[in-house]
């Protein structure tokens, strides 16, 4: 299908659209984090309790991604889109005001049914947009989403808090969100390839190769971010650093994929393939991990480099995939898939990390179980029937 004289100049609009809408969202989530300690003196609850703050926003997605898929693919992405701008806004200003704990968990369940429909529906738009040949390159500026946002809220978030309290960064996501909602129905339009066909309603759900993309996925995430987890309070335990030392060690790998992430894209793009860079990305990943565990001190920033440089080849592959499986029209259904396993991935992983520090008490053993959600990801990604 040929592309209409506007798509070549919009469709680059169009993603950084995609790509703030996904960031507005990341950055409400990754606002807790840095601000644990302030929410548990002023509402008095446990480590547990607070820990909710950051779980509620990932349920709802377990349950609303797929049915999120379904209704990107039915009433397109500008209206499904659009909607949940309006409730991540919504969801951040309720936990900026909340006045109990109570209040703050609904303020994160909000953003938690806005964000189910956020990270299916923008990755869904992208290939309505961009060609084959140049998905992967897409997708990678797509996917720095996450490390950016974490990076821009980690430094921030401990900055204002000392000066105005842990309230003020919410209503700094806030205004963003708010901002995202004006933008994003004025600017967003569906693109030239979405009517292109694919597997049609249950056929997509039942397609084994998305689901084998989503495990891949589960896993990655596994490794990745209970690394960004688990990590600051494992250098500070256990190496000895304070916890603006271990913070900004932990935070070279987003810094170091987010470059890294848009190379690997375009390269895939380039080669026209896209499984093998998901293999050798988590394989690597995985002796990455490994290294981490066993590096000394004087090898530890070189080592978490390297990992950050790898990990960024896995996610412009994942993303690119569910449209080149199923079709650029049934892209929603496919990146609910992506988005129920990335959720039961953060959900599960990082808790089992966890316990295996507490089991084991040894940071090399929760180091080399990340290792193996990476390895696992690599010999998932291996079976995948595509290109």
């Amino acid at each position: 299908m040929k592309e209409p004289s506007t798509a070549p100049r919009y469709r680059w609009v169009v993603l950084f659209v995609s790509l703030y809408a996904f960031v507005a969202f990341a950055f409400a989530f990754q606002l807790v984090p840095p601000l644990l300690s302030s929410v548990i003196h002023e509402f008095g609850v446990s480590h547990a309790q607070a820990g909710l703050l950051m779980s509620m926003v990932v349920i709802p997605g377990i349950f609303l991604a797929i049915p999120a898929g379904i209704l990107v693919d039915r009433y397109g992405v500008r209206l499904t889109g659009s909607i949940s701008t309006v409730l991540i806004a919504i969801g951040c200003f309720v936990t900026a005001i909340a006045g109990s704990f109570e209040a703050a968990l609904v303020g994160r369940l909000i953003l938690g049914v806005g964000s189910a429909f956020i990270t299916t529906a923008m990755p869904a738009l992208i290939p309505q947009w961009f060609p084959r040949e140049e998905l992967g390159k897409a997708m990678g500026i797509f996917g720095i989403n996450m490390p950016l946002a974490s990076v821009a809220a980690f430094s921030s978030a401990s900055v204002l808090t000392l000066t105005l309290g842990w309230r003020f960064p919410f209503y700094i996501g806030t205004a963003i969100a708010a901002l995202n909602a004006i933008v994003f129905p004025i600017l967003v339009r569906e693109g030239p390839f979405r009517r292109e066909h694919g597997p049609v309603g249950r056929q997509a759900l039942r397609s084994v190769e998305a689901w084998k993309v989503g495990v891949t996925w589960l896993l990655f995430n596994g490794a990745a971010l209970s690394f960004t987890t688990w990590s600051p309070k494992v250098f500070e335990d256990f190496r000895g650093m304070n916890p603006v030392q271990a913070s900004l060690l932990a935070s070279i790998l987003m810094l170091a994929a987010i470059p890294c992430t848009p190379l690997f894209g375009s390269i895939s793009d380039r080669i026209g393939r896209r499984r093998p860079l998901m293999v050798i990305g988590s394989t690597l990943m995985a002796g990455a991990l490994v290294a981490v565990a066993y590096a000394p001190d004087a090898a530890l920033r070189v080592s978490i480099v390297a990992l950050g440089v790898v990990a960024a080849m896995v996610p412009p592959m994942v993303m690119a995939l569910p449209p080149e499986i199923l079709g650029p029209a049934q892209a929603g259904t496919g990146f609910g898939i992506i988005t129920i396993c990335l959720n039961t991935g953060i959900a599960v992983t990082s808790p089992l990390i966890g316990l295996l520090l507490d089991t084991t008490g040894s940071p090399t053993m929760s180091f080399l179980g990340m290792a193996l959600f990476a390895a696992a990801g690599a010999a998932v990604a291996y079976t995948l029937k595509t290109k």
